[in-house]
């Protein structure tokens, strides 16, 4: 197996993530850097192997050093993904900034990896950002069997799917507020209060509906988001529904074939999932309250959408990249 030089571009809870998941994967990695496209807190240091990772910023990097560039960064932050690319690094997009270029092939494992001959066009190839992968993976089984009408998504969404900044500041308005000490005004309270995303959040920009149509070309799918008082762990209530009855006992068999995924019985939330789950163990996409409505069906899921969605997905898509020969 080549010896592969791999780089990674995201903020330094996501490098750790992504280094421990390189560890645990089959690839023969060289050299593993850090580049710093969101500068880190001088304390801030990724180790991999055991071992200090150099971290680069931005403007210093060189990228024909790198076989695979792995970005998670915003859709400002893009030019990155084309400098890398245009020496030849193959890139992947972990959030899907790109993923409504022409030519970039937009891939979720296990779902739809026979598109990455498309890689070869542009070298750069889009995970969708982690609203949409979560929900392909659960949706897969019923796309590629049933026609489907409409699916209905409403996401909870966790401080950490936005940055670890949103994480730290929803844990000091926590402790804020249990102190009674009132928070600044016109602050955006997170603390135990839910609200809508505005419309023109950067992430609500994404066309989430164009992403998973890229995968399942004919699938209409409404997204609804909520941000949530909760540090790490994506939830999603899911309704899919058909012209047809669908087979409710015939997917749980379907989902317990994927490897990605656990079928609960009981309702898992982020916060019982995420003391559940040990940095030892496989995380996983889990799906419970599966039941039937009319002509179709609603469940329910939950991934922590930082180490699942992102890292542990990035590095098994980097593994068929590489298997594949790109």
């Amino acid at each position: 197996m080549n010896r592969l030089n791999i780089a990674v571009a995201a903020e330094f809870e996501l490098c750790e993530k992504v280094a421990e998941f390189l560890q645990q994967s089959r690839l023969n990695v060289s050299k593993f850097a850090v580049v710093e496209i969101v500068p880190f807190n001088e304390e801030q240091g990724v180790r991999f192997n055991n071992r200090a990772v150099e971290q680069i910023a931005a403007d210093a990097v060189n990228w024909a050093d790198f076989d695979y560039v792995l970005f998670a960064g915003e859709i400002t932050q893009a030019p990155v993904i084309a400098n890398a690319a245009e020496v030849g690094c193959v890139v992947i997009d972990m959030k899907g900034v790109s993923a409504m270029i022409s030519g970039v092939p937009v891939i979720v494992p296990t779902v739809n990896e026979e598109q990455l001959v498309d890689l070869r066009q542009r070298n750069i190839v889009a995970l969708p950002d982690p609203q949409v992968s979560q929900a392909t993976l659960a949706l897969a089984a019923l796309a590629n069997e049933t026609q489907l009408n409409q699916v209905l998504i409403s996401s909870l969404l966790p401080a950490s799917y936005t940055d670890g900044e949103t994480v730290s500041k929803l844990a000091g308005q926590t402790a804020c507020l249990l102190n009674g000490i009132p928070l600044d005004e016109g602050e955006q309270r997170l603390a135990f209060d839910v609200f809508p995303l505005a419309q023109g959040a950067a992430k609500s920009a994404v066309n989430f509906s164009a992403q998973i149509q890229k995968i399942f070309p004919t699938l209409n799918v409404i997204f609804h988001a909520i941000q949530v008082p909760v540090f790490y762990g994506m939830a999603q209530k899911i309704t899919a529904l058909s012209d047809y009855e669908i087979d409710a006992e015939r997917l749980k068999s379907q989902w317990q074939a994927n490897p990605l995924i656990q079928v609960k019985e009981n309702l898992i939330t982020p916060v019982l999932n995420g003391e559940a789950e040990s940095s030892e163990e496989q995380v996983k996409l889990h799906i419970s309250g599966l039941s039937a409505v009319e002509n179709g069906v609603e469940f329910w899921t939950v991934a922590d959408e930082q180490r699942f969605n992102l890292a542990s997905l990035t590095v098994q898509l980097l593994e068929k990249i590489y298997q594949q020969g790109y």
